[in-house]
């Protein structure tokens, strides 16, 4: 791609080649003052340490516990980080662990912890395990209602290929999408640090185009949030999600440092500055943006076409083959309208001037594209209406396969237990 085509995504530089940072997020966010910043930041650090090294004492050893192939596992959901509202008994501490290889997984896990699995699994064996953990719903086998010592716990099991491709391209966002939010990673090779980066500056692009120009930093983490829920059908069906879920998890105890920490890489490189500084430098930290106060404070984004067209530019492939396949001009459009035709025949230009520089450039590539996508009326609807896409049909048939992979007793009590949860959200409403 040449450099005036380049130059529109010039401000996003930090966030298409963000430094990889990985370990555990914080569940409690440092202090903001000013004057005393560095001394209170330090204590803080060392207990947020003390409590690190507890919560990692406590899950850790649900990990050890496999001797399957393990290359990342990570604890998520309200029974690590803590939601706001929460009643009720200790809820299953959930897990996502990703494997080289399903059948090497299933294989070892059938021999080490056979009663994890429903009577039919165990006689299939490893290699229908492994097809089926593959090829339905989003790719993953869960195991409900197992217990590791004194936690109870739901595991979900997929391949390392299939959490890259998620992370990369969005092919479901069913694990990208629990990915977005704060989560407890436990283990985790190297070589998934760049694609769990790319799936973060994704979502925060994302949730840009949703905001206005002006919004608080609540706002910025619930539509961060909200990604994973947007085309989820469980959302909608009584008694499969509390309807607070996602004020729930943003509004929880710590979770505003948590997700501080998370973006921390990514928010310096997409124009971000707080409403009272906006007209004047920005103030960063190596981080990119000096965080203050509690969530209330109102940040500031460009409110320009060319802001719109590089957050565009920046989501994932499957997104952008989408949108490009929708916004593309049509020659039936182009027979009605002399504006799509030159559209069509500057196109076809460009692609020329490419090929014969021996350049690769495909539509959803094309920064004057997306510039002139950006500058449509409603186009942030229809990016929304092509994620739900992404998200609806995956997050179904994943909810249909787990009632399978988990037997039908722990399948009732499994979903007696989501919709008593449902009820009291409908009661605080």
């Amino acid at each position: 791609m040449s450099r005036t085509l380049l130059a529109p995504l010039a401000p996003f530089a930090p966030i298409l080649s963000g430094p990889s940072r990985c370990g555990y997020i914080p569940l409690r966010a440092f202090s903001t003052s000013r004057a005393p910043r560095d001394a209170a930041r330090d204590a803080e650090k060392a207990a947020l340490a003390e409590e690190q090294k507890r919560i990692y004492a406590q899950f850790r050893p649900v990990v050890d516990a496999f001797d399957a192939p393990i290359d990342m596992a990570v604890a998520y959901g309200s029974g690590v980080v803590k939601q706001a509202n929460k009643t009720g008994p200790p809820p299953l501490t959930d897990f996502i662990i990703a494997t080289p290889s399903a059948r090497a997984f299933h294989a070892a896990n059938l021999k080490q912890h056979p009663s994890h699995y429903p009577l039919y699994a165990r006689l299939i064996g490893p290699g229908a395990l492994s097809w089926m953990t593959d090829k339905l719903g989003a790719g993953l086998w869960y195991v409900t209602m197992v217990k590791f010592g004194d936690l109870e716990v739901k595991y979900g099991i997929l391949s390392t290929a299939t959490l890259t491709r998620d992370l990369e391209q969005w092919e479901t966002l069913y694990v990208a999408g629990r990915l977005h939010k704060p989560v407890l990673t436990l283990h985790l090779v190297p070589s998934l640090r760049a694609p769990l980066e790319a799936n973060t500056r994704a979502a925060l692009c994302l949730a840009l185009l949703n905001l206005p120009p002006q919004f608080t930093e609540l706002e910025l983490w619930e539509k961060v949030a909200g990604i994973s829920y947007s085309g989820d059908p469980r959302m909608s069906v009584p008694g499969a999600e509390n309807p607070e879920k996602v004020r729930n998890i943003v509004r929880g105890p710590g979770v505003l440092g948590a997700f501080r920490g998370l973006y921390a890489p990514h928010v310096g490189g997409v124009g971000l500055r707080w409403a009272d500084t906006a007209a004047q430098a920005p103030s960063t930290t190596d981080e990119g943006l000096e965080w203050r106060g509690t969530g209330e404070n109102t940040l500031t984004q460009p409110a320009s076409h060319e802001h719109a067209a590089a957050l565009l530019a920046a989501l994932p492939l499957r997104v952008r083959q989408r949108l490009a396949a929708h916004f593309r001009p049509t020659v039936a459009a182009a027979l009605l309208s002399r504006e799509v035709a030159a559209e069509r025949r500057e196109i076809r230009e460009r692609r020329a001037a490419a090929k014969a520089a021996k350049e690769s450039r495909a539509l959803y590539d094309d920064a004057e594209f997306w510039r002139r996508v950006a500058a449509q009326e409603g186009f942030v609807e229809v990016v929304n209406n092509e994620v739900r896409h992404i998200i609806k049909r995956p997050a179904l048939t994943q909810s249909v396969k787990g009632l399978v992979t988990a037997g039908f007793r722990k399948s009732v009590v499994y979903s007696l237990a989501k919709f008593r949860k449902w009820l009291a959200g409908r009661r605080k409403k």
